[in-house]
């Protein structure tokens, strides 16, 4: 299991407290503090915040895929209602989730791309914090909507004051990525087998070792006790899910009640009947150390009639204290009547193009050795990332170390690419970066036309460290405060005619 590997990644120091709380999370934003475990373990990260309002990313992969198929996102969205109240906070105070309902809309199932959770901060008072959050995948459709009550209160005992110079922080090289980079592990039943048993057959299937989810082998969750009333699960209290402190994550306690729950209304399936999560709400009593002592969590069923399915699950620590309690909520439908889901129509759109690839990177790959280049290209990944989310645009492709991303307009695409090549420069590397705005075929997240094989090639003629588009982009950014400087006539690879390009200026 993931988790019995040396944790990476590292807590903040005490003075971290003393900030103010939105300096907090932009402190993690800028690289001016290591990646908390958690994190590191998920890929969590702040992609933007402001006072009161932020967006969160996480990939979408099948790493926290539970044994329905569907990804288990509750540390992902507690750490954006908690990452959110903690913007409004003055030095020296400290937020905790004591409440916290989802509810969620469609199945969220593994895709490429990034889940993002914008997140924003309804109500704040002396003592309590209330905030929401709406859940996208990496489509833009949302899938989920949560809100929760946190308390506010002092930092105990008072934090020292930080450093009066932050500078950004050498994030250590690991010979492996970090566990949310990894290929996916877990042996998950085929349909036939749901269709051929029922719940509770394949649930024994998972407690005896026959199946494993993702999930369980990312959190090392397994099923102690399992019966049709009654189902009971363990996972340690690791230092992998720490954030902010050495307590565990609250979302990683939602999480545990969350999977429990959840196999209860599993282990109720009928044979040809699927089932549906609609919502669930925690209550959270007590913090937790991590300690690396079993947490324990009971799910046994509260109400079922007809399609509905109610059920109750407690978390407790290892010495048998209430740590938290959930009620969640499912619907029960046959398989049959489940609709697959229709294929995308292509619909053609204006957008602008992205095309980003990092300079020389065999060459950089090989006098880095292997183990550096990931590490490089794991924090180029994630710079440029959050420079899309943070300009509104939405990731297409990742291939090796280029980006393709498109955005609505001209003006963020052209700030999101100089702020790309700035991050770079820390890195020891450089980018070259190709726009184009055109007509082109959207099918789902699939982009396509000739707008895409010219945005393309008008990267590929862009010199090491220039931002070179066509004189589309140059037109349509008349008005604003960006200058160009003319690169000349070009023959482009594949396309027909001379096309003029122009160099964004510093």
């Amino acid at each position: 299991m993931i988790i019995d590997e040396p944790v990476r990644g590292r807590v903040p120091p005490p003075w971290f407290w003393a900030l103010p709380g939105i300096d907090r999370i932009r402190a993690f934003s800028n690289g001016l503090l290591p990646m908390p475990p958690l994190w590191r373990l998920q890929g969590i990260r702040p992609a933007h915040v402001g006072p009161g309002s932020g967006t969160w990313t996480m990939p979408a992969t099948a790493r926290t895929q539970g044994g329905n198929g569907v990804l288990e996102i509750s540390a992902f969205v507690e750490s954006a209602l908690t990452g959110v109240a903690t913007t409004a906070l003055p030095p020296g105070m400290e937020v905790t989730p004591v409440t916290l309902t989802i509810y969620y809309f469609r199945p969220n199932r593994p895709q490429p791309g990034n889940l993002l959770a914008r997140a924003r901060v309804v109500n704040a008072s002396s003592f309590f914090a209330f905030a929401d959050v709406e859940i996208e995948d990496p489509q833009g459709r949302r899938i989920a909507q949560a809100g929760g009550q946190c308390v506010i209160r002092p930092v105990e005992p008072p934090p020292p004051p930080p450093p009066t110079e932050l500078r950004p922080v050498e994030e250590p090289v690991y010979a492996t990525p970090d566990p949310y980079l990894r290929p996916v592990t877990g042996n998950l039943p085929a349909e036939e087998v749901w269709e051929e048993n029922d719940g509770y057959e394949v649930m024994r299937m998972f407690a005896d070792g026959r199946y494993d989810t993702p999930f369980g082998e990312l959190y090392g969750m397994r099923y102690v006790e399992l019966t049709e009333d009654r189902i009971v699960a363990t996972f340690p209290a690791s230092e992998w899910f720490c954030r902010f402190s050495r307590l565990v994550s609250p979302g990683i306690v939602m999480a545990l009640a969350n999977g429990t729950a959840w196999a209860g209304g599993l282990c109720r399936l009928g044979r040809g009947v699927t089932f549906a999560g609609l919502d669930q709400s925690v209550r959270f009593y007590r913090s937790v150390a991590s300690d690396g002592r079993q947490l324990r969590a009971e799910s046994v069923l509260y109400a079922k009639g007809g399609n509905l399915y109610v059920s109750d699950a407690k978390v407790h620590d290892a010495d048998g204290e209430l740590v938290a309690s959930q009620s969640g909520t499912g619907w029960y439908f046959d398989r049959s009547l489940r609709r697959t889901r229709a294929k995308a129509e292509a619909k053609r759109i204006l957008a602008t193009l992205l095309f980003t690839d990092i300079v020389d990177s065999t060459q950089h790959a090989e006098r880095l050795g292997d183990a550096k280049w990931r590490a490089l290209l794991e924090t180029h990944r994630a710079d440029v990332r959050k420079a899309i989310a943070h300009h509104e645009g939405v990731e297409i492709d990742t291939a090796g170390d280029g980006f393709f991303a498109r955005f609505d307009s001209p003006g963020r695409a052209l700030e999101c690419a100089r702020a790309v090549c700035a991050s770079v420069k820390r890195l020891g590397i450089e980018l070259r970066a190709g726009i184009h705005t055109g007509e082109c075929e959207t099918k789902g997240r699939e982009v396509t036309g000739m707008a895409v094989h010219l945005a393309a090639r008008i990267q590929a003629a862009a010199a090491p460290g220039e931002i070179l588009v066509s004189g589309t982009v140059k037109d349509l950014a008349v008005g604003s405060a960006l200058r160009f400087e003319d690169r000349g006539e070009h023959r482009l690879k594949g396309v027909h005619g001379e096309w003029r390009l122009y160099a964004l200026a510093e």
